[in-house]
């Protein structure tokens, strides 16, 4: 017997589909209603259920045996009989809520072995919007160049995110990095870091569409809005941290009266009210009719002049002051060096200027050559490859800018072998304690203080009454910023002599090496 596949509806023989026509004709006709006037996912509401449902068994006689699934509308299509313990395998539907679908892949829905249906229907497949045959072999090399673009930004955002998550724990662990060069640091991780959250989860909601299809569309549109809000704010933290080095080299007491409630207020209240301007415009210039909607009702996805000037301007005005901050910085640098009275610390200002040409481009400016590319159809492999290195510069710039920030910083592994040698320290004494060890020579204090980089005092040799009633048997070791100090002034911080601002403990220098 042959079957044709009737979108929403199922495989059926041909005159069974004549039947459900000719039937809902009749239903129109008596309630003097005209099927030009009636959306057609409507209209197949009302064949399934004022026609399939209650004359389903002479519309499927196909289908024969007991302890089965009856049909069932579920909103979307009429899932047609399926035997107990089997899967019903149908056409999607042709439209719903207005949206086109292909009518060459199939929804999927199981019935259980009591008879009764799964809670949900299975409409991945349908999901690809279009009423042509989405698995066309044109589309082979598009389709593979996808995939592989998907699989790399899955993999770069997640290393971004677990490094950036790292850096995070180190920064907020330790009371030395809380000045304001390195809470501009974590502003910039915090807006990298969730922008790569956001990206995975929403690359994970079609695959859980089936839980919750009645407001996919509604959680979809919303989380592609705040994949842009976070998008945008990397680039004005981006844009803080350039302005910072720039204030460092150019004006430094400058700092001294800006907070980072100043910062704060740029870096998270500039993106708010930009992003409220473009959603209002979007609204605005949004037209529900046009064809070229993926998602129903959602007026972001689709091109829009408003994209440009709102969210794109804004971006190359950051990365032009950015190039603008570098080659001032590098202006300076160079006259200080041509100056006969050029320092030691002139040159380490040199290798830092240096280190910033490098840090630089991580810092915004390879957005440039993700936003121009070869066309697909005159170059296909230009465009695989652009692709390919567009998934790569964009999923993992979060991991690159954390390591000269974080895990490359000699600032930063100071501070971080600095606790661990302190708290060995505190072992080793503890259980020197627990074993009645009292003595503790001037030598060994010597040798702990080069090797664990603390500020061990020496006055024991003066007499315990330096300590009052310590007695000597503890170690006077300072804590909060004097402990730290030896890291700021070792040979590998490139600073130059400006006056030093203190910030909660941590000093702020002018533009060094570890500022980036």
């Amino acid at each position: 017997m042959a079957l044709v596949a009737v979108p929403g509806f199922g495989f059926m023989p041909e005159e069974s589909h004549n039947s459900i026509e000719t039937s809902y004709q009749n239903y129109l006709a008596a309630h003097n209603l005209s099927a030009a006037d009636i959306p057609a996912d409507y209209g197949d509401e009302i064949k399934c259920n004022h026609i399939v449902i209650p004359h389903w068994e002479q519309i499927y006689h196909h289908v024969a045996g007991e302890g089965l699934c009856p049909p069932k509308w579920d909103n979307a299509s009429c899932i047609p009989p399926t035997l107990a313990g089997e899967t019903a395998v149908f056409p999607c539907m042709a439209v719903f809520n207005g949206e086109t679908y292909s009518p060459h892949l199939n929804a999927t829905r199981h019935c259980y072995l009591n008879g009764t249906w799964a809670p949900t229907t299975d409409y991945r497949d349908c999901l690809c919007n279009s009423t042509e045959d989405c698995t066309q072999a044109g589309k082979t090399e598009e389709n593979g160049a996808l995939e592989i673009s998907i699989i790399i930004y899955l993999v770069g955002y997640v290393l971004s995110f677990l490094a950036l998550c790292g850096a995070l724990t180190i920064f907020l662990s330790f009371r030395e990095m809380r000045c304001l060069r390195h809470k501009i640091h974590i502003g910039l991780f915090c807006a990298f870091g969730l922008s790569a959250l956001n990206w995975i989860f929403t690359k994970s909601l079609p695959e859980l569409a089936q839980y919750f299809f009645s407001v996919f569309d509604q959680v979809y549109c919303t989380s592609w809005v705040i994949t842009f809000f976070f998008h945008l704010t990397c680039f004005y933290w981006m844009f803080l941290e350039g302005l910072y080095l720039f204030l460092q080299v150019q004006f430094p007491l400058s700092l001294v009266s800006i907070k980072y409630k100043h910062f704060m207020m740029f870096g998270c209240g500039g993106p708010v009210i930009n992003m409220a301007i473009w959603i209002g415009l979007r609204i605005i210039t949004y037209h529900p009719s046009s064809a070229d909607d993926v998602i129903k009702n959602c007026p972001f996805f689709e091109a829009n002049g408003v994209d440009f000037y709102v969210c794109e301007v804004p971006i190359l005005f950051f990365l032009i002051c950015n190039s603008f901050f570098l080659i001032w910085i590098m202006v300076i640098v160079v006259s200080k060096l041509r100056e006969k009275t050029a320092m030691d610390h002139d040159k380490k200002h040199w290798k830092a200027a240096k280190a910033l040409v490098i840090v630089m481009p991580i810092l915004g400016f390879g957005y440039l050559i993700t936003m121009v590319g070869p066309d697909q159809t005159t170059t296909p492999w230009g465009y695989t490859a652009f692709q390919i290195v567009r998934s790569v510069v964009l999923s993992t710039q979060g991991l690159v800018i954390s390591l000269p920030y974080c895990y490359l910083s000699s600032e930063v592994q100071n501070v971080v072998k600095s606790h661990y040698n302190r708290w060995q320290l505190i072992r080793t004494v503890g259980r020197g304690h627990s074993h009645s060890r009292t003595s503790i020579t001037a030598s060994t204090l010597y040798s702990l203080n080069h090797q664990a980089g603390l500020c061990v005092s020496n006055h024991t040799a003066q007499g315990p009454a330096q300590y009052g009633n310590n007695n000597g048997k503890y170690l006077n070791v300072p804590s909060g910023a004097n402990s730290y100090r030896g890291s700021n002034s070792s040979g590998s911080s490139a600073g130059i002599e400006t006056p030093l601002i203190e910030n909660n403990g941590c000093k702020e220098s002018s533009f060094t090496s570890e500022s980036l």
